[in-house]
């Protein structure tokens, strides 16, 4: 019984259209290398942690619908430079489904 409450919370999830934790990672540290790249650090490769927070509706200027954007809380763990103690950041960002796929806006990380 428990695996099928599971199993029809996970669908439920799926369906929602909200981003999963494992697609808001992957894109969270696609952006958080490329940026890092930019900036001269080419050594970030992955997060050690990373935990979705949760998402809600965008809410878009002059009350549009919010075609499928979500804004998403997320806490991620990683080491700066090589020796350094691991650093977490609190991070929110815009999810958006299009028919390429999700995409990702970042809209502010805070150090914990």
């Amino acid at each position: 019984m428990r695996y099928a409450i599971l199993l029809a919370t996970l669908l439920l999830a799926a369906c929602s259209g909200e981003p999963s934790e494992g697609d808001m990672r992957k894109l969270v540290e696609a952006h958080t290398r490329r940026t890092l790249e930019r900036q001269g650090n080419a050594g970030f490769r992955a997060f050690g942690e990373f935990r979705k927070q949760g998402c809600v509706d965008a809410k878009l200027k002059g009350g549009q619908d919010n075609g499928g954007q979500y804004d998403c809380y997320y806490a991620a763990t990683f080491v700066p430079q090589p020796g350094q103690p691991p650093l977490t950041v609190n991070g929110k960002g815009r999810f958006r489904r299009t028919d390429k796929g999700l995409t990702f806006e970042d809209l502010g990380a805070q150090p914990r």
